[in-house]
């Protein structure tokens, strides 16, 4: 069985960690864009602004027209106005099928059967945005004061 993960309880764990500033804090400017790949938007996929100096993460989720809107962990709006390293995640995670046994009941962990049992193989992950991008510096770009609208993160294979 295939899954997405967007990794976004851990994002946004990490950013709820995060002051957003606060009025005295860095300036907040309005970002918006698309997020394609080899020029097809790519829906579902976890972007982050990181700002190089100190600020506080911006994260979206990309829609069905890989569109996104960025939002601070506290619900602010856009980013940090400065340069940010941006990382973008999309990948699918295949799990080892649950089997049943005949009285519809799942069948015993192998630590309840003995050590003879073999373990289920672990969950495996493939990543739908080659995973270059989710590391921080292969992507980044400056938040001018006025923000950004329309802004194009065009990755390829």
């Amino acid at each position: 069985m295939k899954r997405r993960v967007y990794f976004t309880a851990l994002i946004l764990a990490t950013m709820l960690g995060c002051g957003d500033g606060g009025v005295s804090g860095p300036a907040f400017a309005p970002v918006s864009g698309v997020v394609t790949l080899d020029g097809k938007p790519v829906e579902g996929a976890a972007i982050i602004f990181s700002p190089k100096k100190e600020g506080t993460m911006s994260m979206a989720i990309s829609d069905a027209d890989g569109k996104f809107v960025m939002k601070s962990g506290s619900g602010r709006k856009g980013a940090a106005v400065g340069d940010h390293n941006v990382t973008v995640n999309l990948s699918v995670s295949t799990e080892a099928e649950v089997k049943t046994t005949d009285d519809g009941l799942a069948p015993a962990m192998p630590n309840e059967l003995g050590s003879d049992v073999p373990k289920p193989k672990p969950a495996r992950v493939g990543f739908i945005v080659p995973e270059r991008y989710s590391k921080p510096g292969a992507l980044s770009v400056t938040v001018p004061a006025g923000g950004l609208s329309g802004h194009k993160l065009e990755l390829k294979k």
